[in-house]
């Protein structure tokens, strides 16, 4: 018994290094126990009302083949300003090309369970090649000014130290070489509740948009957004202008000085490296390559 208990604990501490290193998860070990409690009817509501503030106002949602162009424009935009991750033109035409693809009917929209699959395949394929240069990298930007590395924003799943972290990552680049099949289902896992808990919260904020999510699947802007939101622990609340206020208001809080906030370790972005809300490495999940695999970008919007 002692000696499965022990492979579980290495089990989970390699999916932590998975999902924390692709900033996809938490940092403990995964089960019923340690999930957060539910959010109440008014945290919900509550949750609805950012939405609406942030990625609801900021980002214009296709419903025809006509409108695509400016759905995808506001949506890298939307991730670019809170995360630094920039799309390149040929993949932002691509994706233009796949949502209108899907708007007009002749191509499927991605499923929740097809969303799931790709971002699996996706992150279990990337770190089978990390460098150890790009996880040196990845755990400089990933740790906060404290110099540990948070599960989650809230970090809720614990937090972890550069060091641990490093030998972590090592470790699990091993396990995705051999391709162990323990490892995929339990990341799959992960994945599926930190996408459902995404669907479900963008269904209840935007019906009209997202409420069929369950039913039909997704857009590829729309999952894009979606897996942009797991990677990097942005809930996609909050606008611009209610970031950077929160912001001033939290130094005025601590009294620091700009001398002070200069000799941090930030990026001036609430999202991705060194972010100042949730610091993060997406752009090793996120290249051009795995984009085109987790949208089916591969012919125009068709696997």
């Amino acid at each position: 018994m002692s000696l499965i208990k022990g492979l579980q604990r290495r089990l989970s501490m390699v999916i932590a290094t998975v999902l924390s290193f692709l900033v996809l998860g938490g940092l403990a070990v995964w089960n019923a126990s340690r999930q957060p409690a539910k959010a109440s009817s008014e945290d919900k509501q509550h949750l609805q009302k950012q939405l609406r503030k942030g990625v609801g106002s900021e980002v214009q949602f296709a419903f025809t083949p006509e409108q695509t162009d400016e759905a995808v424009a506001s949506a890298t935009d939307f991730i670019y300003w809170r995360s630094g991750l920039q799309m390149s033109d040929e993949t932002r035409k691509r994706l233009a090309q796949a949502e209108s693809e899907v708007l007009s009917g002749r191509s499927p929209h991605i499923t929740i369970n097809e969303l799931t699959d790709n971002m699996t395949a996706v992150v279990i394929e990337r770190l089978a090649t990390l460098t150890d240069e790009e996880i040196q990298w990845a755990t400089e930007v990933s740790s906060d000014t404290m110099g540990q590395i948070r599960s989650r924003a809230d970090g809720k799943w614990g937090v972890l130290s550069k060091k641990a972290l490093i030998q972590q990552a090592k470790a699990g680049r091993t396990w995705s070489q051999r391709g162990d099949f323990a490892l995929r289902d339990a990341l799959h896992s992960m994945l599926k509740g930190e996408v459902n808990n995404r669907i479900n919260a963008l269904s209840a904020a935007f019906p009209e948009r997202f409420g069929q999510a369950g039913e039909h699947g997704v857009t590829p802007t729309q999952a894009l957004l979606i897996a942009y939101s797991v990677a990097t622990d942005d809930q996609l609340t909050d606008s611009r202008s209610d970031i950077q206020q929160a912001v001033i208001q939290q130094r005025m809080d601590i009294g620091q000085t700009r001398e002070q906030r200069k000799g941090q370790k930030i990026s001036g972005r609430p999202y991705g490296p060194n972010g100042f809300l949730h610091p993060s490495a997406p752009q090793l999940f996120f290249n051009r390559a795995a984009v085109a695999k987790l949208l089916n970008l591969s012919e125009g919007g068709k696997k």
